[in-house]
């Protein structure tokens, strides 16, 4: 079929061409010729394109599918499924080749579900809504375990069938999705948008299938609420840097803050980093909100210093994400922290180990030191460690999180504290969360120490409290409320 429109396209590719030059030479009964060849391929390209492709047109074709299902909400439920290649950049994939699984895979798909409940949305996405086979399945955790079920079940007749030796091996994602507890969808579009939404969390989390439980409904509510936020008047105003201690290990005395982003959404929400960073890079507001939340934080932090509530040589540490580290981005710093009245060896930035993998990533980290501000680093977080980085060694601090420490991991950390002394690479245990955790990080011997354990994140009036009650060091043994 792809063949057929290629040759159909060329003919009218050709048509039209031998028109032109037999209008221009007068010609017209060749130009009669010309103007039938081309209409005829034209006509023949086109309903190929709608036999083959009927993505093309997804989206008015989606919205008059959708308009057949007019039951209860309640009573459906929607996949969303992927079949896609392994191993192989998405964007390089002969789409050709592939085409006969496609097909394969859409058959298998009506035979399971009926053809009417299908829709081909592109090359290897399929929508499907399906009413649950009983009224009386009306319990969350029935409707729950049945489309589980359906999911595991789809998979295998998937995998069945799609099989092909002479091509990469393909995967399989899904995600299914229905209205319930914390998300109560009102259109099915919000459906098909909840079911997709599943289906990207589980891509996120390595899981060939997810059905939405109330985890991801109510991550997908906050998304959604994000989303409105940001097309409000005024969204800047209501981020604000929230502020957790350092401790200095020997002598339990606060020598530094880490200042974390927060949205206060409408004025009362507290939203943390994790909930709003994506939907903010996708709109181009996270280097926005980098740069109020810096500015906030060191006028916040100048003005504790002018009090005496905290001293001159506290170290501040700023969190900074990946897309706000490019070319002039340490002049910029320099100009902000200047203006505050403070000095670059004041301030630490904290970047993630994906930063190091950019080139041009790698070379604002390094003005950045070069203008005398120091970096720090997570170890073990959501993504991989970068061993050559940290043999480049192009940061001063590491954090190690001793939340996920374990006597498994007790020798991980000991070498990756050994290795960062000999490059003169501070250590910082972070995650403390209860006494065991400060004994493993003092056992370990590092110098500092930061976690829930001594306070939450919170705004800057608390923290103001916090510091005036533990000026002089806190007291470990005894509670700290």
């Amino acid at each position: 079929m792809i063949h057929l429109q290629r040759y159909h396209f060329i003919f009218a590719a050709l048509g039209f061409i031998g028109l032109v030059c037999s209008l221009f030479n007068a010609c017209y009964l060749a130009s009669a010729f010309f103007i039938v060849l081309f209409l005829f391929s034209t006509s023949i390209f086109f309903l190929c394109s709608n036999l083959s492709e009927p993505w093309n047109h997804a989206g008015r074709a989606l919205k008059k599918w959708l308009k057949k299902y007019n039951e209860d909400l309640d009573s459906l439920f929607c996949l969303s499924i992927t079949i896609h290649a392994q191993g192989v950049f998405q964007s390089s994939v002969d789409r050709e080749e592939f085409e006969e699984l496609y097909e394969y895979g859409a058959a298998e798909l009506s035979h399971y579900f009926g053809s009417g409940n299908i829709q081909r949305i592109s090359h290897a996405e399929f929508l499907v809504i399906r009413s649950y086979p009983s009224a009386n399945l009306t319990q969350e955790k029935d409707k729950h375990e049945y489309q589980s079920i359906v999911c595991q079940t789809i998979v295998q007749r998937l995998e069945s069938r799609i099989e092909s030796p002479s091509l990469p091996p393909v995967a399989i994602t899904i995600g299914c999705a229905g209205s319930g507890i914390r998300y109560q969808v009102e259109s099915l579009e919000q459906l098909v948008d909840l079911a997709y939404f599943t289906e990207q969390e589980a891509q996120r989390r390595r899981l060939q299938w997810l059905v939405a439980d109330a985890v991801v409904r109510a991550k997908k509510l906050d998304i959604d609420e994000c989303k409105q936020g940001f097309l409000s008047t005024g969204w800047q105003q209501e981020f604000n840097p929230f502020f957790q201690p350092i401790i200095e290990t020997s002598t339990n005395m606060v020598v530094g803050v880490e200042s974390l982003a927060r949205w206060q959404l409408g004025g009362f929400r507290i939203l943390s980093a994790s909930v709003f960073k994506d939907i903010a890079c996708d709109l181009h507001h996270i280097t926005t909100i980098d740069i109020i939340i810096i500015t906030k934080t060191l006028e916040a932090i100048r003005k504790m210093m002018l009090e005496r509530i905290v001293p001159y040589s506290f170290k501040i540490v700023l969190n900074i994400s990946n897309e706000s580290l490019k070319r002039g981005f340490a002049a910029r710093m320099v100009f902000l922290v200047e203006q505050a009245g403070m000095h670059p060896k004041q301030i630490e930035f904290d970047i993630k180990d994906t930063a190091l993998s950019n080139l041009e990533s790698i070379l604002a980290i390094r003005e950045l030191r070069e203008k005398g501000f120091s970096v720090s680093l997570d170890v073990f977080t959501d993504t991989a460690f970068d061993l050559q980085a940290f043999v480049r060694s192009d940061f001063d601090t590491i954090k190690l999180d001793f939340s996920a420490f374990s006597p498994q991991l007790q020798q991980v950390y000991a070498a990756l504290y050994d290795a960062s002394t000999k490059q003169e690479i501070r250590v910082l245990a972070k995650g403390i969360e209860n006494k065991e955790m400060i004994e493993a990080a003092i056992l370990l011997g590092c110098p500092y120490m930061q976690g829930n354990y001594f306070t939450l994140p919170v705004a800057e009036s608390t923290f103001k409290v916090f510091m005036q009650k533990y000026q002089d060091g806190l007291d470990l043994e005894s509670h700290l409320g």
